[in-house]
């Protein structure tokens, strides 16, 4: 009895903490998406979201922009993880750590290093007008969607290295010699053996990267401002002074967490699908 009593009080503090900054918040916007501002029950705000354009394309534009950011920064991450795994556990171990780190930077901070780097003046953008003789109005557009998709690929890089890194560590060397001393060809090896041990966990880094991005409006909001129109950006201004609707904000935000909850529960089926013996 005393067990289960000390047990209880163990996990009450993680129960509260998700009662009130996690279960609590989506109830509220839920229930707040249904009643308009006088206090009346409504369905117009979800009837917006499927009627007004600048919802339906902030929608196809938040899916395409996600997908596209996470596929670049999980391919690119992946080859970083496969040749940091075959370094001295030491070096390997330093550069790990150095990874991690930004990871913890916000949007913003993001947003301004790829500006002092890329802007229209940014440095490397003058240095290679410099090399290569180029005009003053030339530069690397990251103002624009591939500019946008590939400022935020490249920030999740690390996030797909640290997880890809692990899963190269963990892949059986055995089956890879086995499939060596069988006559395989490099290719070979790679296309049946390597890529489908490696599938399960660039799924469920790429399910790990999407989620965030879906979400991420901090550094396209330094950016562009609302000149691009993603699912956050709208829940953003839907909250600000000058437009402040809070029930349709509750509502955009209660699709874009249905959005997210049915990618993740698709990506989750096709990493239990790619495992042996899915």
């Amino acid at each position: 009895m005393k067990n289960i009593r000390r047990d209880f009080l163990l996990i009450l503090p993680f129960f509260v903490f998700l009662g009130f900054f996690e279960i609590y918040p989506i109830l509220n916007l839920f229930v707040k998406s249904f009643f308009s501002d006088k206090g009346s029950f409504t369905l117009q705000y979800y009837r917006n979201i499927f009627l007004l354009d600048q919802y339906r394309l902030a929608i196809r534009n938040s899916l395409l922009f996600s997908t596209s950011a996470s596929l670049f920064g999980g391919i690119l991450g992946t080859f970083v993880g496969y040749f940091i795994s075959h370094l001295k556990r030491s070096t390997k171990n330093f550069l790990l750590s150095l990874y991690s780190l930004p990871l913890t930077l916000s949007g913003l901070v993001v947003a301004f290093a790829f500006i002092v780097l890329l802007g229209r003046n940014g440095v490397l953008n003058q240095i290679i007008r410099l090399l290569f003789h180029l005009p003053k109005d030339y530069y690397i557009d990251i103002y624009s969607w591939p500019g946008i998709v590939f400022v935020y690929g490249f920030f999740q890089i690390p996030l797909m290295t640290l997880t890809m890194a692990a899963v190269f560590e963990n892949l059986d060397k055995s089956i890879v010699e086995a499939s060596k001393n069988l006559g395989a060809t490099t290719f070979q090896t790679w296309r049946y053996v390597i890529i489908p041990s490696l599938a399960p966990g660039f799924v469920s880094g790429l399910s790990i990267q999407f989620a965030g991005m879906l979400g991420a409006f901090g550094t396209v909001l330094a950016l562009v401002g609302g000149e691009k129109n993603l699912l956050s950006i709208q829940i953003y201004f839907q909250t600000s002074e000058s437009t402040y609707n809070l029930p349709q904000s509750a509502a955009l935000s209660v699709a874009l967490i249905l959005i997210i909850s049915v990618v993740l529960s698709i990506l989750n089926l096709v990493e239990r699908k790619l495992k042996p013996g899915g």
